[in-house]
Parts: structure tokens; C-alpha cells; sequence
């Protein structure tokens, strides 16, 4: 009796060590599903495991998965594995089930929609510079969701060191997780990614067919073309020509252009990128909108034409609040809407009407606008009443950068700080007048002649102002000063005129 017993103990032991040596050998998913490349009636779905393993994709549309597909190995970093399935022969606009299969273990059970076909209406949603708050982002998140796209488009900036591998958990992976897995989230290249390891981990994950110091793409859904520059190549005769071959190739009821730094900026970080080949390019090709990040805030500019072609105008959007720390916002008669808040954008359209919705983190509607086009792809007289000539827009942006570019030295009451201003007139034409003088809050604890100077057209000036302290000066680590330290420029050129703000001044390479 006791000699059976010792035996079934003996082998309970023996299976236990065999389940535990198996859960320990178990290949687990930790990053993922998340789905990637929509195309009509295709879509693919991509997953990280800890271990190399036998993995593949269950799906159908219902519960019961009747197809499968195995996955193909993308590439190993980190002592991980990036695996892919590429569902193809999708019915367009049907609801399917899937799961992931990594050895014997099933995971939990996922849902998409098919991308529909060319020509049919679409919803998406855009959200930009996630990076740094991930709680926040995690709201973001699911605003988005309740909103019930077909997809997000994103202004980048993920992550804040696009090369620190554990990021991508934290940073978008985990706060992203559930709506990646249903819905494609589709980047652009944002400059923490660039920055942080050329953009290769955003390739690595997002765009493994690309090339890491070549992030442009394009791609269509429903009844839009989407172009997606790479913010590193503002003067690529690469990435011109071939946007210049994409977007006359395209087809779409609508074209979209986005990338991280927007062509058009007054807060945050004043970025005007591209100017002026980049907006001569959309007008060109007729680009509806116009999206771009980099800058924490949200700003939608007056739709704006160029003189001779009043028959087409474009919006441009900046969406850089959906987690990374707020920058100022400023109001201007250029801008429609101007609001430094935590937000996403909701787009639905069809072949007459693009309506679109801005939201804060609580559901509060920020802002909205719709375009409407004619039958023949026209845009509506409606919406072209309401645009303005882009010639102020173009002014500005000679200003605005370079009178928010850091300072080299402190301006102290003993030694004045020498600020160089570098001012190209670009595309303008005709001369323009200005004044560059210290902002009115900044002159009661500095002090600057103010310069006075004509701009001619085609023409480029570098101009030293000397700024005194009338007071002691905090100066953080980072560069920081207090009090704040401002400039602004007074323009006029014929009937235009008006005032553009830098940002608040900071030290180059303080503490360095």
C-alpha cells in the first residue's frame, strides 16, 4: 500500500517539474497584436514574442476562426521577435474575429474591419506627441476609441528616446495596446524617433519595408490619399521628387499631407518647415489638409490660396497634444482656433463633405470645421469665402523662428546678450518694413534699441541686438530664464501688417 503511494507521489512530482519546466519554456507575446499596412480587402497583423516559436494567425468571421496562417519572422532585436501575418482576400468593410497562436497557447480573442474599397467614406482619428505622459495618453486613447475610427493617423513623437527600447512599452505599446490591436495606428516620423537611433526602432516596428533614413510614405483608405513626409529631408531632392510622383498618381476624392514639424506655426516651437518649397508643392497638387505635431498645442489656420489661384485653398492643422507637456498657444487674425489643451481630432468624410471634430480629453468639442467640394471635385464657394491670401502666413514665418532661436550668453545688466537674427524673405515679394523690439511684458525687466529695417524680395539680412537685464536673472539647468525674455516683429508690406511673437528665450546649452 504505502509502496503505491510513494509511487503517485513520486509521479505527481515528476508532472509537476514537467509543467513548471513547460510554463518556463512558454513563449509570451509583449508587444501586440497590433495591426499595420491597410490596404482594400488586406490588412496585416504583428506581434512580439520573448522566444523564436511556431506562431501563426487564427481568424474568420465569426468566433469560430475556421482560417489560419502562419507568420512570418520580421527580425529579432533585444533579444525579441517581431512576427507578421499578412491577411489578404479580406471582403472589404467586414467585421472579423482573430487571435494570435504562439505555440500551443491561444491569446485573447481580437477584432477588425477590412479596409473597405477605394472610393467609400472613412472616419479617422489623429492624435501627436504622445511621448513623456503616458496617463495621459492612456485617456487620449480612449476618446479615440469612443469615437469608433477605422484608424488613427499620428503626428509622432511616440516615445521620448525613439532608441530606448523599453520606451515602446511604456510610451505607446501598453497605454495603446487594446486599440492597436483592432484599429491601424499609422505614424509619421517624429524628431524623438529620429533623434533617438535615426528611426530605426519606429522603422523596426511601424515600417519594416522602408529604409530607417527614408520614412515617406503614402498609402489609401477608402476614398483618401495619404502622404506622409519624414521631418529630416525639408530639402531632399529625393523625397520631392518622389512626392511629386506619388501625389500625381494619386487618384482619391481627398489628399492629406502629414509629417511631425508643421508648414505653418505662431505657438510652441514657431516651426514653419519647408517653407517656402513644401507649400508651394500643396498648392500645386491641390492638397485639402494640411497636419502636422511637434509643437504641444492645437492650432488650425484660415484656410489660405496665393494670388491667381483663388480657386483652391488649404488648412493647416497642428495636433501636438496628446501627451507630451504643454507649450503656449497664441492668438492671431490668422488663426481660426488657437487652444493649448490635451486633445485628438475626429475626421469623417465622404465624397461632398469633410467634417471634422476637435475634443479635449473630457469630450468637450474644441473646435470644427467641415469642407464641402462640388460633384466635380471642386471645393465648395462656402468653404472659399473663408480663406485668405497666404502671403501673411509667409511673412511671419521669416520672422517667428528666428526671433525664438535660443540665446548663446545670458543678458546681464554688465554684459549685454548679442542675439543674431538671420531673416530670409523667401518667396515674398515686394519690400517689407519691420521693427524688431522687445514684447511689452518683457520691457519692464530688459532692455533693447529696437531695430528698425527693410526686407527686399529675394533678398537676406543678419542683424546683432544687444539685450541688457535691468534685473538679477534664475537661470535653470536647462536653460531656462526668469523673468521670461520675449521679442516680437511688427511687419508691414503694402496692406499686410501686423505683429508675430516669439517664444519665451532660453540658453543654448546651459549647464552643458
Amino acid at each position: 500500500m504505502h509502496h503505491h503511494l510513494y509511487k503517485s507521489a513520486q509521479l505527481t512530482f515528476w508532472l509537476l517539474l514537467i509543467g513548471l519546466a513547460s510554463l518556463l519554456n512558454a513563449q509570451t507575446i509583449t508587444k501586440g497584436p497590433y495591426l499595420a499596412d491597410p490596404k482594400p480587402g488586406s490588412i496585416s497583423i504583428r506581434w512580439e514574442t520573448d522566444q523564436a516559436s511556431e506562431t501563426r494567425v487564427l481568424y474568420g468571421q465569426t468566433r469560430k476562426l475556421k482560417r489560419s496562417r502562419p507568420a512570418e519572422l520580421l527580425g529579432k532585436n533585444t533579444d525579441h521577435y517581431l512576427y507578421e501575418v499578412s491577411l489578404s482576400n479580406l471582403v472589404p468593410g467586414m467585421e472579423y474575429q482573430y487571435r494570435v497562436k504562439v505555440g500551443r497557447t491561444k491569446y485573447a480573442l481580437h477584432h477588425f474591419k477590412a479596409p473597405p474599397e477605394q472610393d467609400a467614406p472613412c472616419r479617422f482619428a489623429i492624435s501627436g506627441d504622445s511621448r513623456s505622459r503616458p496617463q495621459i495618453f492612456t485617456q487620449i486613447i480612449a476618446g479615440i476609441a469612443n469615437s469608433d475610427p477605422d484608424f488613427v493617423l499620428s503626428m509622432g513623437d511616440l516615445v521620448e528616446n525613439g532608441g530606448n527600447y523599453a520606451q515602446w512599452d511604456k510610451f505607446y505599446f501598453e497605454p495603446a495596446g487594446k486599440l492597436i490591436s483592432e484599429r491601424p495606428f499609422i505614424s509619421t516620423l517624429g524628431d524623438h524617433e529620429g533623434s533617438g537611433d535615426d528611426g530605426k526602432l519606429f522603422q523596426y516596428f511601424l515600417f519594416p519595408d522602408l529604409k530607417s533614413d527614408q520614412l515617406w510614405y503614402s498609402f489609401d483608405y477608402g476614398m483618401v490619399h495619404f502622404i506622409s513626409l519624414d521631418y529630416r529631408h525639408a530639402d531632399s531632392p529625393a523625397m520631392l521628387a518622389w512626392f511629386q510622383d506619388d501625389i500625381q498618381a494619386s487618384k482619391a476624392r481627398w489628399n492629406i499631407v502629414f509629417m511631425h514639424r508643421p508648414a505653418y506655426n505662431l505657438g510652441g516651437h514657431r516651426s514653419f518647415w519647408g517653407n517656402p518649397v513644401w507649400p508651394d508643392l500643396f498648392e500645386q497638387y491641390q492638397i485639402d489638409v494640411v497636419f502636422g505635431g511637434h509643437s504641444h498645442i492645437y492650432e488650425r489656420f484660415k484656410p489660405v490660396y496665393t494670388a491667381g489661384h483663388e480657386d483652391w485653398a488649404i488648412t493647416y492643422i497642428t495636433t501636438g497634444g496628446a501627451g507630451a507637456g504643454l507649450y503656449e498657444a497664441v492668438q492671431h487674425p490668422v488663426l481660426a482656433y488657437a487652444q493649448a489643451a490635451n486633445h485628438y481630432v475626429d475626421i469623417h468624410l465622404n465624397a461632398t463633405a469633410l467634417h471634422l471634430s476637435t475634443y479635449q480629453m473630457n469630450g468637450t468639442r474644441m473646435d470644427s470645421l467641415v469642407i464641402k467640394k462640388n460633384p466635380d471635385g471642386t471645393q465648395s464657394k462656402d468653404y472659399l469665402k473663408t480663406a485668405e491670401l497666404r502671403n501673411e502666413l509667409d511673412i511671419m514665418g521669416i520672422f517667428a523662428g528666428p526671433i525664438s532661436w535660443a540665446l548663446e550668453s545670458p543678458p546681464l545688466f554688465y554684459r549685454p546678450a548679442d542675439k543674431e537674427i538671420t531673416l530670409n524673405s523667401g518667396v515674398t515679394s515686394g519690400t517689407i518694413k519691420y521693427e524688431l523690439r522687445l514684447s511689452q511684458a518683457s520691457l519692464q525687466n530688459y532692455s533693447m534699441t529696437p531695430y528698425h529695417g527693410e526686407l527686399q524680395a529675394g533678398s537676406e539680412q543678419t542683424i546683432m541686438l544687444k539685450i541688457i537685464s535691468k534685473t538679477n536673472l534664475k537661470i535653470s539647468g536647462w536653460g531656462a530664464i526668469d523673468p521670461p525674455l520675449r521679442l516680437e516683429a511688427v511687419y508691414q508690406q503694402r496692406d499686410i501688417k501686423g505683429v508675430v511673437q516669439g517664444k519665451i528665450l532660453e540658453l543654448r546649452s546651459w549647464g552643458e
